[in-house]
């Protein structure tokens, strides 16, 4: 019996793993940072989750990438845009992507040598690789500047920087993200000649596979390529994580971990295209790099952009000729919605919105026939029309075997949780049998109202026509509860219910929702599931981010946080009325005498003035106790929200979990913290202790909320490893309203380009300097001596109170006994001129 056991354990243990297509990857260098998206790829899983086991294959001077692609010793490879000339020459490549949209191929000498100018490269030994084509970029930069490859002397390329040191070259053929930094280790500084200052910009490390591979697994190519995407974006998302997996796992050159960050710094600053996005390629710049070959005489013909470069709206690639003939003899398809389902869908002005919308649009696109919608009253009526072939489509509609008779369906692509909302006053429900007693409104007609009728036939079930009469049931009292997905119990909630409606519970049940199609046209529906397997995740997730913000979380009672976080607001104020009174108690002891005098003088004028200043500290306080909480309080309900739709939207990684619930503990440990920050404002007698600058300073900014840091923001930190002694909430605060100033500041100034931020802190003297610079576009400067006023804002009517940084001077100055100041600033970075503001601060390193 135990050997059966095993054997059967064997058995499924083989059967799962040949369920993973097996690919090879052809890298064409070394393992280091250069191919950090592929690592991340595999270890996080994104390359098993689409059913993918990739190996790796690091380079091989003695091999022929692209004839290794085209032989199938490889299913994929990368190369530079010399690919481009295989092409030409008839080898049947396909283009799937790039990973740097600026080539990191340099010329690069000593800064010590004799070489200023490009113009001295003349008659200098230069090491550049066999392949000439490899270097294209290089040639013309020469070519441009009266240089021939005959003006140079060149040696065979040893791939040591030691050479360059030890004058066995003038220079080297190297990337910019690695040999600068090696160079510098070693005590040297570079000159760099970087093609794309003289505006020869070329794609490279070009990601690629054969076309018959497309054609015949066109979903492997799809995937492979969306996985790997996926990994670089995780990659450059958290560059340390990636660079410590390198340095353990992928570190066949012993490269130390500065190295791999440096590279991976570097390299961020090239992959990215004008919106952000990585491995796109446009045929413009293609165009391009094909008429710098052609002057070159790389090549002699004309390529095929369109078979070349790969595309996911290629719909052609992955239907059969009947399908392709089907879809061009059909004028339009006509379709049936639910017209009243949001955040699903709705009609809305006879036009079709709301996330299945956005899909439908998608799959529109993609098979270039139109999508025609015809209205309907409600669900009810949607059947109808399906059954009476009025339209072709029902575009969200749950597999049921009576639906069957008219319809089939397409795989699932929303899924989601059932729930209940009732009034707020309603205790959380865990299980619906807790509450069989009570009546629950369902839908009439949708696929779970027959669902629960049968899995709980002594439960009354009232129908309605849509969710808002539902919801005019529960909020008369008629029946305890509203039945139907999350998402959209969730939308009513926050579109007008907030106060009044909430989630009481969640179900077991799910849905699970396809396209309808009329079942004499079967072909549709394959078409359709081919499209939806296009849809990369990004949009999918792009598509939910726009139309859902769930403020849910099992096991809340919202009713008992609003009035608890009242009550906090009450004794913060009464505590915070308490100490500024005695404050001012202390502050004037000395002048009672003169105050009693002056009001017996004017006895109803003072008590005016004592009525306005006690109102105005009350409101200073309360002005600051929001301004401090309504940003984490912010954070913790987003990112709650979050988790909780891609839980249901069966999207959230270990990784994203673990990350959210570290975020919301360390926003929840904030907001303790400032509480008896608040109450101990005023008193001048703070808790000193030792810390380091660059903790603080992290703590903040994950407090501002580090996930809005996306690919077109940087941060960039220069800060000295600096220990004092000082207080640690005050400082956190400080900078917390320093980074969502300069964050609001960006998102509004800086619509295209990266956004940079970057950090400076050092000693000097007892002190310590931080300098806190953006690119934002600075203040004006009419204005700037303004900003640390109480009350002064540059935000927009109710987006700001003008008490954080007001607030800032005085934590610097009263408590921090130090200074803080603002400047506009012009800076020269990325060959680019920058303008923004410049926060100093000037600390004492010894607090006492």
């Amino acid at each position: 019996m135990k050997k059966l056991l095993v054997l059967l354990i064997f058995i499924t243990t083989f059967l799962y793993a040949n369920e993973l297509k097996k690919v090879k990857l052809q890298f064409m260098w070394l393992n280091q940072f250069e191919f950090a998206g592929f690592y991340i790829a595999k270890e996080k899983g994104f390359y098993k989750d689409l059913g993918i086991e990739t190996q790796f294959i690091e380079y091989d001077p003695d091999i022929n990438i692209v004839d290794k692609v085209l032989s199938k010793e490889v299913d994929f490879g990368m190369t530079s845009s010399s690919l481009l000339i295989d092409k030409s020459k008839g080898k049947d490549v396909v283009l799937l992507g790039t990973i740097f949209q600026s080539s990191p191929l340099v010329l690069i000498a000593l800064k010590n040598s004799n070489i200023k100018t490009i113009k001295d490269i003349k008659n200098k030994k230069v090491m550049l690789t066999n392949e000439q084509e490899m270097f294209a970029t290089l040639q013309s930069m020469l070519k441009v500047n009266d240089i021939s490859l005959d003006d140079l002397n060149i040696i065979d390329h040893s791939y040591n920087v030691y050479d360059l040191i030890d004058k066995k070259t003038d220079l080297m053929l190297g990337y910019v993200t690695n040999e600068p930094f090696l160079l510098k280790e070693k005590g040297y500084e570079s000159i760099i000649f970087h093609p794309k200052d003289y505006g020869f910009d070329f794609y490279e490390e070009l990601i690629f596979t054969s076309k018959e591979l497309l054609n015949k697994d066109p979903k492997l190519v799809k995937d492979f390529y969306d996985a790997t995407i996926k990994g670089w974006e995780y990659a450059f998302n958290n560059i340390e994580e990636t660079a410590k997996l390198i340095y353990k796992k992928y570190n066949s050159q012993n490269k130390d971990l500065k190295s791999l960050i440096f590279e991976a710094n570097e390299m961020k600053k090239l992959v990215y295209d004008k919106d952000g996005n990585i491995g796109t390629v446009s045929s413009e710049k293609i165009n391009s790099i094909i008429n710098t070959y052609k002057l070159l005489r790389y090549i002699n013909n004309d390529i095929d952009l369109k078979e070349f470069i790969y595309s996911n709206d290629n719909i052609d690639s992955l239907l059969t000729k009947d399908e392709q003939i089907y879809l061009k003899d059909k004028k339009f398809i006509t379709m049936c919605v639910e017209p009243n389902w949001l955040p699903y869908e709705k009609i809305e002005n006879n036009k079709h919105i709301g996330i299945v919308a956005e899909y439908i649009h998608f799959i529109e696109n993609v098979i270039d026939v139109k999508i025609k919608l015809i209205p309907t009253n409600s669900w009810s009526q949607t059947l109808e029309y399906a059954k009476k072939r009025k339209c072709d489509i029902v575009s969200t509609a749950i597999d049921t075997l009576k639906r069957r008779e008219y319809l089939v369906f397409t795989k699932s692509f929303i899924n989601s949780s059932l729930a209940m909302v009732s009034v707020i006053d309603k205790p959380f429900v865990d299980n619906i049998l807790q509450v069989k007693n009570e009546k629950f409104a369902v839908i009439k007609d949708y696929a779970y109202s027959e669902l629960m009728r049968k899995k709980y036939p002594f439960i009354k079930f009232v129908e309605v026509n849509n969710i808002d009469e539902g919801i005019e049931l529960v909020k008369k009292g008629k029946v305890f509860g509203l039945i139907d997905t999350v998402p959209t119990l969730a939308y009513a909630i926050q579109k007008g219910y907030i106060g009044e409606l909430k989630i009481t519970g969640r179900l077991d049940e799910q849905s699970n929702l396809s396209v309808g199609i009329r079942n004499d046209e079967p072909i549709l529906r394959d078409i359709f599931d081919k499209v939806l397997d296009t849809i990369p995740e990004s949009q999918k997730q792009e598509i939910l981010n726009k139309w859902i913000s769930v403020n849910y979380q099992k096991g809340l009672d919202y009713n008992y946080i609003i009035k608890l976080s009242l009550i906090m607001f009450i004794v913060l104020f009464l505590i915070a009325l308490i100490y500024r009174q005695s404050l001012l108690k202390k502050l004037n002891i000395d002048l009672n005498n003169k105050v009693r005098e002056e009001i017996e003088k004017n006895e109803e004028k003072n008590k005016i003035l004592l009525k306005q200043s006690k109102m105005a500290s009350m409101g200073e306080m309360i002005e600051n106790i929001a301004h401090q909480w309504r940003q984490p309080l912010s954070n913790i309900s987003v990112a709650a929200s979050g988790i909780q739709l891609k839980k249901e939207m069966s999207t959230l990684s270990n990784e994203e979990l673990n990350e959210t619930l570290e975020h919301i503990l360390s926003t929840a440990k904030y907001l303790s913290n400032t509480i008896d920050d608040f109450r101990s404002f005023f008193n001048m007698e703070k808790e000193l202790k030792l810390v380091n600058i660059e903790d603080i300073i992290d703590k903040a900014l994950l407090l501002t909320g580090s996930r809005y840091l996306k690919d077109n923001f940087v941060i960039i930190k220069n800060i000295e490893n600096i220990e004092f002694k000082s207080s640690e909430n005050d400082l956190i605060q400080v900078f917390l309203n320093i980074f969502t100033n300069a964050k609001d500041a960006l998102d509004e100034n800086v619509k295209e380009g990266i956004k940079y931020l970057f950090i400076d802190a050092y000693k000097k003297d007892d002190n310590l300097i931080i300098e806190i610079k953006d690119n934002g576009g600075g203040v004006e400067e009419k204005i700037i001596n303004k900003i640390f006023e109480a009350y002064f804002t540059t935000k927009k009517q109710y987006h700001g109170t003008g008490i954080g940084l007001n607030m800032s001077k005085l934590l610097v100055e009263l408590h921090l006994k130090g200074s803080i100041t603002a400047v506009n600033t012009t800076y020269d970075y990325e060959n680019k001129t920058q303008k923004g503001a410049i926060f100093r601060l000037i600390l004492p390193i010894n607090l006492n």
